[in-house]
């Protein structure tokens, strides 16, 4: 019988020692190894030629029968046609094979949660750190009770300069053209916002470049040292404001003119309603640069107006010029609109689609972090957005100075310059600190008797009066008149409910006895009351 060579099956190589080179079992050490087979084949007994291959017997097991190839080959290819689910699973090795990639994803899911989550806290530090003083931590705590006055409310001076304008930085950087007192009472949950003219003639107390008077707009920069010591500067003006409307002010805001433009745009615009003493609405020509003069700007019509950053900055300072219309108050008007895109600003930071948008909330971080200053510290801050979330639009009365026929401050000239002063003289601000008391105090009382005030929009003396007397015979007795600055946008009556909601049976008791429905919640452009309800007569109600 022919010998086979070590690959005579299919390719294989047969690896096991031979018989020869094994130790037999129960053999002597060192003895000489005996074949178990007289065939002298070293691995596989059999004929290759004829396909019969004898594989060595089990040991142990005598006349075990000889395996031929053929029945091998049938062997295998049986099992590699096997259905998959008579083959046994080894799920051990499948998790090991699919364990590091979902390690991997989880890692990188953990990190980006973590990137987000810590650039975010670096915007929170970075932009709280420069806003206010204290501890960041003190953000996500109660809130530290706010300083009040004397009257239980807390009066915030805000005042912006424009160093970061390229136009103004050789000069006029830091004068404050806008002035605005805003004062709140945390219990009663409303808030009086009083404009402060720029052009306000008041005496400085000690001598400043201009001298020692001259108007408000000049005290922060003189008080600073050119915008060298802030603290110094807001400390002086805040002294004269509260000093001419008779006001104990506890903490200022110093933003830069560029923080309205970047906080709109981080809450993604604002709308606010325009309603100027002209039917056509407002223009001011002297933005048209900006679209390159191909288009008007500053142009909107009576009504909502959707404003992004650069067209709110453009209309809070806008004023009538180059042949405009619907800005005839000039600073005024402006000083107005300032409010509504304040207060448009608030309701849009505060609600919760910008809240609940972290794009928003970065971009709204940035901006205040870029353009404020202020001396309220973190945690009194806490106490401050608490108090702006839960402050509805309708609670913040709009104050005015130079309402017609309520009039405290008139302009004037002084020296050659176009200034504002006093209806009472020069310096004697007697009657517009008691009328500011007198504002401040009516926000601060709270009455079940609603009060109205009718206002007179027409051309004729005495409707205000007889409207009056129509409803205190109707049973309402908190009813005043007065004038609106114009007459020429009024018709017929209209009124409206600034009472937010909160007194509905009065408001359905006036809907009945008037005939109609209030017109609105806000009232028009230059026309302020804190009553809860405001009725204006105009010429076909003569």
């Amino acid at each position: 019988m022919k010998h086979t060579s070590k690959q005579s099956m299919e390719g294989f190589v047969v690896r096991r020692q031979a018989p020869s080179q094994r130790p037999q079992l129960g053999a002597a050490p060192g003895s000489k190894p005996t074949a178990p087979h007289s065939s002298g084949h070293d691995f596989f007994a059999g004929d290759p030629e004829s396909g019969s291959v004898e594989l060595p017997r089990p040991l142990g097991v005598a006349g075990a029968a000889p395996v031929h190839r053929s029945d091998l080959s049938e062997s295998l290819q049986a099992l590699d046609h096997k259905p998959p689910s008579t083959l046994k699973k080894r799920p051990g090795r499948l998790r090991r094979m699919l364990h590091p990639t979902k390690k991997k994803v989880i890692i990188l899911f953990v990190l980006l949660i973590l990137g987000v989550g810590g650039f975010f806290a670096y915007k929170v530090f970075a932009n709280t750190s420069r806003l206010f003083s204290g501890n960041v931590f003190d953000l996500l705590g109660k809130g530290a009770v706010l300083k009040e006055d004397a009257n239980g409310r807390t009066n915030v001076l805000i005042f912006g300069t424009s160093e970061d304008d390229p136009s103004h930085r050789d000069a006029g950087a830091n004068l404050t053209d806008s002035i605005m007192l805003v004062s709140l009472d945390q219990d009663a949950k409303n808030a009086v916002m009083i404009s402060v003219p720029r052009d306000l003639w008041v005496k400085y107390g000690e001598g400043c470049m201009s001298g020692y008077e001259g108007k408000i707009n000049v005290v922060y920069e003189c008080g600073s040292d050119d915008g060298k010591d802030e603290p110094a500067g807001a400390k002086k003006l805040m002294g004269i404001v509260g000093d001419v409307y008779g006001v104990d002010i506890q903490y200022y805001s110093h933003v830069n003119y560029k923080v309205v433009r970047d906080t709109v745009n981080a809450v993604g615009g604002v709308t606010v309603q325009i309603d100027s003493d002209d039917p056509r609405g407002v223009l001011d020509r002297n933005f048209d640069w900006m679209c390159r003069y191909k288009c008007n700007y500053v142009k909107w019509p009576n009504g909502p107006a959707n404003l992004n950053g650069d067209q709110a900055l453009a209309l809070a300072r806008a004023r009538n010029a180059s042949g405009g219309y619907g800005l005839g108050g000039g600073n005024f008007d402006r000083e107005q609109y300032q409010q509504k895109i304040l207060i448009a600003i608030k309701d849009k930071a505060s609600s919760a689609g910008t809240l609940a948008n972290p794009v928003a909330v970065t971009n709204l971080l940035d901006a205040l972090g870029d353009n404020v200053r202020t001396n309220f510290s973190s945690s009194e801050v806490k106490s401050l957005i608490n108090l702006a979330r839960d402050l509805p639009s309708s609670s913040i009365k709009r104050v005015s100075l130079v309402d017609g026929g309520k009039a405290v401050l008139t302009t004037g000239n002084v020296s050659g310059q176009s200034v504002v002063r006093p209806v009472a003289g020069l310096y004697n601000f007697d009657d517009v600190r008691s009328y500011v008391a007198g504002k401040l105090t009516t926000s601060t009382a709270s009455t079940t008797q609603p009060t109205i005030e009718v206002l007179n929009g027409s051309d004729y003396g005495g409707l205000a009066g007889s409207k009056a007397a129509e409803l205190k015979a109707a049973g309402f007795a908190e009813v005043s008149t007065g004038d609106t600055p114009t007459s020429a946008s009024y018709r017929d009556f209209v009124w409206y409910d600034l009472s937010g909601g909160k007194k509905p049976e009065s408001m359905s008791k006036l809907q009945s006895v008037l005939g109609t429905a209030p017109s609105g919640t806000v009232l028009p452009s230059g026309v302020t009351s804190d009553a809860d309800f405001v009725i204006i007569v105009g010429n076909e109600s003569y």
